[in-house]
Parts: C-alpha cells; structure tokens; sequence
C-alpha cells in the first residue's frame, strides 16, 4: 500500500485525475448481453419463441398440463403409487419441460455412461450455453471466459435409491454427475472454456446473483467473456408436497402477481443462459448486443423474524443500493420485472416498496410499469432469475412493454390510486424518455435478494438472423432412476 501511494503522489493533478476517471470507468462500464438460449414449459426452446410468447401475452398456465414425461412417452413418477397418489392433483399442475431424458452426448464428447448418471440440470445448462456461445458468434479460444451457473436442487439419484440401488449399481460417475459444485465445472469442461467458474446456489435469486459476480469479474478484468444462466428440474415428487405444507402454492394452478385473487404459485421448471462482455469488447468485436446491465447489487437481512420471513427493508436496501451504483435518477427506470411469485402478502409489500424506492408514490408521476414472467410460464424457482433476464433483454432489444397476464382485477390491498405503477393489458412501444432502462428483481427464499439493472442499445440495430441449432440427442435415463 505504502509504495501505491507513492506512485499517487508523484502524479500531477491532471494525471491523478485522469487515473481515477479510468478506474470509475471501469468500475462502472456496462456489460453486453450478447447471445442467449432458453428451455422453457410450453415447448419454448429459444429466445425467438420466448419472445413470441411474452407480446402475445401468452401464459403456459392456461394450457392442458399433467404428469411430464419423457421422450419415450413414460411418466416421470408412478402417481398411482400410495405413496405418491396424494400427490397426484398438485404434481399434475406443474410447467414442465418435455423429454428431459434426452441428451447430445456425442457433441460434447461424453461417454453413455457418465451421460446417464449427469444430473439433467447439467445437460441443459451445458447444451443451453453452447447454444449461446453459437449465437455470440466465434470468440478467441485462449480467452479467460468465466462460468456462473446457478442451480438448487440434487434430487435425479432419488428415484434409484427409492428403487433399492445396491453396491452393484454404483457408477464412479454418479459423483460429479449429482454433484451441485460439477454445474458450472460441467459447462466450463464440456465447452473448453477457461476462467473463472463457479456453482451459485441462492435458490430462486441464483441467476441475478452469478450476474452480479458475473459483472463483477469483467469489469475486474477476471475474465474477457461470461456465461451466466441457471438451471432447475422436479425430479422429485415429494418437494412439492413440502411446499403444498408450507403455503405456497396455488390451489387453482395459476400465478396472478399484484391481482385480487393471487393464491400462490405454480412450480415450474426450465434453463435460461446469457453471455456477457464488457461494452468495449462487445464493440470492436462488431457484437449487436441485445441489451446491456448497467449495476446491480445483492443483500440478504438477517434481522428478520424467520429465515422465509419477507422483508420489505431487505427489498428497498437491494434496490437502493443498485439504483445508486447505476447513477441513474430512478424516473428514469420504466420497467421493473418483479418477483411477484403469486404471494398476496408479498405483493403488496414488493409494489409499495418499488414505488417507495423509484419515487412513484406521487400518482403525478411518469408511470412504472410493472410485470412477472411467472404467470406466463409459472415459477421456475432457481431459474426464474434468468428468465427475467432474459424477458427484460429481449424487451429492451423490442423496445417493447409486453402485456402482463393473470390480472384480471388488480389487488385492492395495494393502494393503486396513489402510486404510478401500473400492469399493461396489451403490448406498448417503449416509454420514448431517455434510454430504454428497466430492473429485474429477484428474491431468494431463505433472503439473498438481488437486483439488476439495464438498459437498450442507444441505437438499436436489427439483429441478424440467429444462429441457432437446437439439439435433442438421445435418452440418457437409467430405468432404475424412474419413479415407481
């Protein structure tokens, strides 16, 4: 430290000014979203078709749902097992993803027998981030490219010891294959990719929270190139029933954010990945970004009553923190997409506390729009975070407020007469004030609650067509890890 400010005080004022400008320029530079990929309920298998979704309003919720299934048309449990057959209603409500079994080992250089004893949370991040990194388009193999992948649960190795599994069935993969440490070592591994890589786990926040290291570690100089995305899968029956006991779901199947009759949420599953650089690189590398993050910030409150407790002090301190990191005046943000999970309770606290923090609390003021990917493709629990992301990137790159589905009447408890917030019915063109910016919250259920902040190109320009290329694969799934 002694011979660093030396350095600083040989240094001419003009010269001492100039360093600090470059290193807040660093510190504050905005990171490109530059590719992206997706697996979501509904047979949403790319941005495109998210996107598709998202302007029309669209909610998988609506549809005909049940007990997935894999790609040979087995049930993933035996509901009529007694065990399982209370279960059945509220299994069968769930957003699913279809064929999960299946899997392009080949592509990655994967032998059979370490791809049947992956975890398929592991296969979809991989396969999702290799889709990205194509459509990021060719980058410099010696590159340092970080890896931040967030997933939760460990529940594909349940059903075989559910099934008896002996000494005999043992597989030397089955350790990195169920391990939650192997996700963004599996990614990192499968794609050649050197840097920085690590597994985030901080349940339904993990996406915002390895975008905010993400960020974090590009703008350091840690790596030249990141890739962010989060994983989730019910494998297991038996977590449901758990959240049923608690609360937390939705007796009617279906997620209404901020309505009147919000009664919880639905389980749903899904992967979402995005790739980052910083602003510069995006540049000279002729990158048409979808979207750019500007700051963002993590908090957890430990002074709370209980560990699942919400908390609205929690809430205003994460949003406040990123809102001061971005420099932004909060009028200026005309979007935010919430957590908004279907909880009554925490609707009311999310929207006063958003009005509090972006100053909407006076009716006279320009309007903030308000919306939650959940009830178009229900709560992706861990990837819920990258499906925000995603949603608010792909909006930005539109220029583009989708409509907001499951409001049919807007939630008396939130005083919606004295906040300028609001839920768009139908599609609108982009509040024309300043550049596009919008936020995404999310908010995990033990407390780590995190925000993000970005913003549209200053001049958008069509993206080319993407290259894309969706691979299914073959069925990678041992009998004994179905559920009977």
């Amino acid at each position: 430290m002694k011979e660093y400010i030396e350095s600083l005080q040989q240094l001419s004022k003009s010269q001492l000014v100039l360093a600090l400008a470059r290193q807040r320029l660093r510190e504050t530079e905005r990171i490109a979203v530059v590719g992206m990929a997706c697996r979501f309920p509904g047979r949403i298998d790319t941005p495109e078709e998210y996107w598709d979704a998202l302007a029309r309003g669209r909610s998988v919720l609506t549809e005909p749902r049940g007990i997935p299934t894999d790609s040979a048309g087995r049930p993933r449990w035996n509901v009529s097992a007694p065990d399982l057959a209370p279960l059945a209603g509220l299994l069968g409500q769930g957003a699913y993803l279809d064929s999960v079994d299946l899997f392009d080992a080949e592509r990655f250089g994967i032998p059979d027998e370490e791809a049947d004893h992956m975890d398929p949370q592991q296969r979809l991040l991989l396969t999702c981030a290799a889709e990205a990194l194509d459509e990021a388009g060719p980058f410099d193999r010696s590159a340092r490219v970080g890896v931040f992948a967030g997933v939760s649960t460990v529940e594909y190795t349940f059903a075989c010891l559910r099934n008896g599994l002996g000494v005999d069935g043992l597989s030397p993969y089955m350790g990195t294959g169920g391990a939650l440490s192997a996700t963004a070592a599996r990614v990192a591994t499968g794609l050649r990719l050197n840097g920085p890589v690590l597994t985030v786990d901080t349940a339904c926040s993990s996406a915002l929270v390895a975008a905010h290291l993400a960020v974090s570690a590009l703008r350091r100089g840690e790596c030249d190139m990141a890739v962010i995305g989060a994983c989730h899968l019910m494998l297991a029956p038996f977590t449901t029933g758990v959240f049923d006991r608690a609360g937390m779901l939705s007796p009617t199947g279906r997620s209404r954010p901020f309505d009147a009759a919000a009664d919880g949420h639905v389980r749903g599953e899904g992967c979402g990945v995005l790739v980052l650089k910083r602003e510069r690189d995006a540049k000279a590398d002729g990158d048409l970004p979808y979207a750019f993050i500007r700051a963002s910030d993590i908090h957890q409150q430990g002074d709370r009553p209980s560990m699942a407790a919400v908390s609205a002090v929690a809430q205003r301190r994460v949003m406040s923190q990123a809102l001061a990191e971005s420099g932004l005046d909060p009028h200026q943000v005309h979007y935010i997409e919430a957590q908004a999970n279907g909880s009554q309770l925490g609707g009311v606290i999310e929207a006063e506390t958003i009005a509090e923090v972006y100053r909407r609390t006076d009716p006279g003021a320009a309007p903030l729009h308000l919306g939650s990917a959940k009830a178009n493709l229900g709560y992706l629990e861990t990837a819920s975070g990258a499906a925000g992301l995603i949603k608010v990137a792909l909006a930005l790159s539109h220029r583009t407020v989708p409509p907001q589905p499951g409001v049919d009447r807007p939630d008396p408890a939130v005083p919606w007469e004295r906040l300028s917030l609001t839920m768009p019915r139908a599609a609108l063109p982009w509040p024309a004030e300043g550049p596009p910016t919008a936020a995404v919250s999310a908010f995990g259920f033990t407390g780590t609650n995190a925000h993000v902040l970005m913003q549209g190109a200053d001049t958008p320009q069509p993206r080319p067509a993407p290259r894309r290329t969706v691979t299914k694969g073959r069925a990678h799934w041992p009998a004994e890890n179905i559920w009977r």
